[in-house]
């Protein structure tokens, strides 16, 4: 994602990140999702965790003053942290003042601290991420709305501001199993969903997971095929020496040793090791990956890509390293596609985007990304 996460990414940092992304033909600009956080996550996680909204708002700013459009995603945005009326403001305010450029990468979220400090309960993710989003949906669509639920009730009140995108800014979201496919094939726009391309088992889940999910898309009617994104992660090198070397940053709680998996909720006290690998990935063999994705049907990459401080590199260095090396060694290697961008809105095709944003090289629509710091 954009680093809106790190305590070095701010002012001049900012410009030169967003600058290096326009002159490098990038399609897209992404960022993460995180209210409050631990002692251990912000060792692990990111040192200046920015609300997402607000930086967003002045990457929109920076990107308009650059003379560019990028669109601006989310991987994810939890929806259930934010109150949907609030929210529904938040998100309109963000497409006007971008003039219409917002993706909105949902999710349900994950984390049990997070949840539990800002009052709300984590079990109840689903049906409060389901409900938000129906009643923004109102507010964007209609100039005066109603809508009568258990989270939010109100009759003929109106957000006053209106998104750019009509009938509303696209929503994909990120998530696995029966259910949330469910959801997505009747009131989002696409999904968020990364494999290991290397693993013929996590591939196989994959198709099958797409095929259910366009089963279900074409049992609900809707048009098309649903946008598909994928979160790429990757710290690039051109030397075979190099490759296959390991990266790893964050931190474990004091006495544990870090685990292979970690379940899905965890028990009452209990903390998340907050640990990643970043793997250095020749660049020839991360075109392969991009391609196979292509060939499975995915329509936007997310380059996840590092910037932490390396090799005398500080953060910044490295992230612009890192791009350039995507648009110098990987870019040109792949298709371009130059088509609008089409999307279902509750039945209807629309180009919510327009006819001006375009794909760049790549056999999907590259957004810039970056690794934890």
């Amino acid at each position: 994602m954009m680093p809106n996460y790190a305590r070095w990414f701010r002012d001049d940092a900012i410009w030169d990140v967003c600058l290096k992304a326009k002159e490098l033909g990038f399609d897209a600009l992404s960022f993460v999702d995180h209210v409050i956080i631990t002692r251990a996550q912000y060792a692990g996680m990111g040192n200046g965790y920015m609300e997402q909204y607000m930086a967003m708002c002045y990457v929109a700013a920076v990107t308009n003053a650059q003379g560019w459009k990028p669109i601006l995603t989310q991987a994810i945005n939890v929806i259930p942290y934010r109150p949907p009326v609030l929210q529904a403001k938040m998100v309109a305010t963000l497409d006007s003042l971008s003039g219409g450029r917002l993706m909105i990468g949902a999710g349900s979220g994950y984390q049990e601290f997070e949840f539990k400090s800002l009052g709300l309960d984590i079990t109840k993710r689903g049906e409060m991420t389901r409900e938000y989003v129906e009643c923004m949906r109102e507010l964007w669509k209609n100039q005066v709305a109603s809508f009568h639920g258990k989270y939010s009730d109100f009759t003929d009140m109106t957000i006053s501001v209106r998104p750019t995108t009509q009938p509303y800014p696209p929503i994909i979201y990120g998530s696995h199993g029966p259910g949330p496919r469910r959801d997505i094939a009747k009131m989002y726009q696409g999904n968020i969903e990364g494999f290991n391309t290397k693993d013929p088992e996590s591939v196989a889940k994959y198709q099958a997971n797409i095929d259910d999910l366009e089963r279900r898309w074409k049992e609900n009617g809707r048009s098309g095929r649903p946008f598909q994104m994928c979160m790429n992660r990757a710290h690039l090198t051109t030397s075979r020496e190099e490759a296959g070397q390991v990266v790893t940053k964050g931190v474990t709680p004091r006495g544990v040793d870090r685990p292979t998996s970690q379940p899905e909720r965890l028990a009452e006290g209990e903390e998340r090791v907050y640990m990643s690998d970043y793997h250095l990935t020749l660049v020839d063999d991360y075109v392969d990956q991009l391609r196979h994705q292509e060939a499975l049907g995915m329509d936007m990459a997310l380059i996840w890509l590092p910037s932490y401080n390396f090799r005398g590199l500080n953060n910044l260095q490295l992230q612009l390293q890192q791009m350039e090396l995507v648009a110098e060694h990987v870019l040109p290697k792949l298709s371009k596609d130059t088509t609008p961008i089409e999307m279902d809105f509750e039945g209807t095709l629309h180009r919510p985007f327009g006819d001006d944003i375009h794909g760049m090289d790549g056999p999907m629509r590259s957004a810039a990304s970056t690794a934890r710091a």
